[in-house]
C-alpha cells in the first residue's frame, strides 16, 4: 500500500478557516501530504504557506508551479523559505503549462519548453545546496549571488508534471518525483519505460523516481452520474488546453475517441464534446464508486507502481467533502 495524499483542497461552499480546519482534518485521518496547483486562480505558495502552518507530519507541495511565471532565483527563495517554515515537509512540482497560459496570461514567449525546464533545475539545485547560482544558459544568466537564507535540507525534492516522451524522460534524468495527471494504471507502461530511459542514461533508476499522480474521486453509489459530472473536466483538457492531452491521449490507446472530443470541443460543442468522453476513458483515469470499491481502485494504481495517489474530490458542498474524506481515509 502507497501513501494516499490530497490535490487542490478546497472545501467547496466554505470559508477560508474551514478549508485550514479540513487540512488539520486531513493530517489527523492519515492523508500523506498537501498539494496545490496554479494556472490562472489563487497562487499556490500564498495557500500551501497557511496549510503548512496549520499542519505538522503531511508533506506540503506544488502540483505545479509554471517555470515560465517565476524567475528560478524567486521561486528558490520562495521554495527554501518553504522548506524552513515547514521544517523539512515542502516539496516543488514544477511544469511548463501550455502555450495559452505562458503567453496570454504571463506574456511570456512559450519556447523551448525542455531547455528552459532544464536550466530551471540547475539553478534551483544550486540554490537548495546553498551554492552561488551562476548559471550561463540560453535562457538564463545568473553570476556572484548567493542567496542568503541557509537551505533546512540539501535534498528538498523536485517533481516534474510530464505527458510527452522526452519530458517524461527529462523527469527521469533530473526529478525526485513525477506528477502525472489523467494516470490509467493499465496503460502506463510506456511512460514508466520513458521514466526508465531518462533515469538511466543519468546513472539512476526507475525507483529513484516517486510516481504521485493527481486523481478526481467520487465517493458514491450513483456510478453513471459520477461519470457525467467527470466527462466535461477530461473534455476540457483534451479539447481546450493545447494539444499535450490529446498527445498524451492517442499514446495510451484512446486515440480516435479524443479525436472525436477534440473535434467537437473546438467546435464549440462543450456539452456534445463531454457526451463523447467515454465510460472506458473515465473508468481508467478515475476512481468512482461507493468506499471500498475507492479503496480497490486506488489499490490498482499502488499494484501498478505508484507510490502516491493524490485525491482530487469532486462533492459539492462542504458536508459531502468531508464525508468523503472520511471514508477513504488512509486510516
Amino acid at each position: 500500500m502507497g501513501d494516499v495524499g490530497l490535490m487542490g483542497m478546497r472545501v467547496p461552499g466554505a470559508s477560508w478557516r474551514d478549508t485550514r480546519d479540513a487540512a488539520v482534518l486531513a493530517e489527523q485521518l492519515g492523508y500523506s501530504c498537501l498539494t496545490m496547483g496554479e494556472s490562472w486562480g489563487e497562487d499556490a505558495l500564498t495557500s500551501l504557506a497557511q496549510l503548512g502552518a496549520v499542519t505538522s507530519r503531511m508533506r506540503i507541495g506544488t502540483s505545479i508551479v509554471p517555470v515560465f511565471a517565476r524567475s528560478p532565483a524567486n521561486l528558490a527563495m520562495t521554495a527554501l523559505n518553504m522548506d524552513r517554515m515547514c521544517e523539512g515537509r515542502f516539496f516543488l512540482g514544477l511544469g511548463t503549462s501550455g502555450r495559452l497560459v505562458v503567453e496570454d496570461l504571463h506574456g511570456e514567449k512559450f519556447a523551448k519548453p525542455l531547455t528552459r525546464m532544464r536550466e530551471y533545475i540547475d539553478v534551483l539545485r544550486k540554490a537548495l545546496r546553498g551554492e552561488r547560482l551562476d548559471h550561463d544558459g540560453e535562457f538564463f544568466h545568473l553570476k556572484r549571488f548567493q542567496l542568503r537564507i541557509p537551505p533546512y535540507r540539501p535534498d528538498l525534492p523536485i517533481y516534474i508534471a510530464a505527458l510527452s516522451p522526452q519530458s517524461l524522460r527529462l523527469t527521469g534524468e533530473l526529478a525526485d518525483g513525477w506528477l502525472p495527471i489523467f494516470l490509467a494504471p493499465s496503460r502506463m507502461a510506456a511512460a514508466t519505460a520513458e521514466l526508465e530511459a531518462g533515469a538511466r542514461a543519468a546513472g539512476r533508476s526507475l525507483a529513484d523516481i516517486k510516481i504521485s499522480p493527481q486523481v478526481s474521486i467520487y465517493v458514491t453509489d450513483d456510478v453513471g452520474a459520477a461519470r457525467d459530472r467527470e466527462r466535461p473536466h477530461i473534455a476540457f483538457y483534451i479539447g481546450g488546453m493545447g494539444v499535450f492531452y490529446h498527445q498524451y491521449m492517442q499514446r495510451i490507446g484512446f486515440g480516435a475517441e479524443a479525436d472525436r472530443v477534440r473535434s467537437a470541443y473546438q467546435s464549440r460543442d462543450r456539452d456534445g464534446a463531454a457526451r463523447l468522453v467515454t465510460d472506458e476513458m473515465v473508468d481508467a483515469m478515475t476512481i468512482v464508486g461507493n468506499p471500498p470499491q475507492c479503496r480497490d481502485q486506488i489499490q490498482k494504481f499502488f499494484d501498478a507502481g505508484v507510490h502516491e495517489v493524490r485525491l482530487v474530490f469532486n462533492e459539492p458542498d462542504k458536508d459531502a467533502y468531508l464525508k468523503a474524506l472520511r471514508a477513504v481515509a488512509p486510516r
